[in-house]
């Protein structure tokens, strides 16, 4: 399971993110091309404050990028300032099999967890570098990987220390559904997780 940093709880935006910054969103096989960049500017997010994450938690991430790669849906956005990536967020389909929903601590209603492969979307990691934040970045990248993405709600976690990342997602219209238990491998021991309805994709 992976997990979502955003913009560390900047939820200070400037009226957008300015004309000298990108966003685009890239299928698999446009988004294996970046899986190094992918996680060096991984590395710069969530190797600071608050989230101190570390080799182990680094490599975990790149191995599991490359397995969402060959996943249902799966999309990256990207963001570039110039020619620099200074921010990401990606995901893919929760499929019919998925363990997301496994080690809940309060049990969910089956027709909540229940899933088709293409009703929810997983929003697995999401960050952007320190001296990139507080310009909407996270917000962009946020939006533009949920839109058109064809599910009907989507899904992230977040560590329960992690209060003021999880205000800002609070306050972007997600909902706490529960707590769960970290699998083994894991980068953390519990999470948070949220969930949000995305709107009804036109025919």
């Amino acid at each position: 399971m992976g997990e979502v940093t955003g913009e560390q709880a900047d939820g200070q935006m400037a009226g957008g993110i300015g004309r000298l910054v990108k966003v685009e969103v890239l299928d698999a096989v446009h988004a294996m091309a970046l899986a190094d960049e992918v996680g060096a500017v991984y590395q710069a997010a969530f190797g600071a404050p608050p989230n101190s994450e570390g080799p182990e938690q680094f490599a975990h991430q790149q191995a599991t990028y490359q397995t969402l790669l060959g996943r249902r849906g799966f999309r990256l956005a990207i963001a570039r300032r110039a020619e620099r990536l200074v921010g990401f967020g990606y995901g893919a389909f929760l499929q019919p099999d998925t363990a997301w929903w496994d080690g809940m601590l309060e049990p969910l209603e089956p027709d909540f967890i229940a899933e088709t492969g293409d009703r929810t979307f997983a929003l697995i990691d999401m960050g952007v570098l320190p001296d990139a934040r507080r310009q909407g970045i996270g917000r962009a990248l946020h939006d533009a990987v949920l839109s058109g993405c064809g599910a009907r709600r989507a899904t992230l976690a977040v560590e329960p220390r992690l209060e003021a990342n999880q205000r800002l997602y609070r306050s972007w219209g997600w909902q706490c559904a529960g707590r769960l238990t970290g699998a083994p491998g894991d980068i953390a021991d519990a999470y948070d997780i949220y969930v949000r309805d995305l709107p009804v994709p036109r025919p």
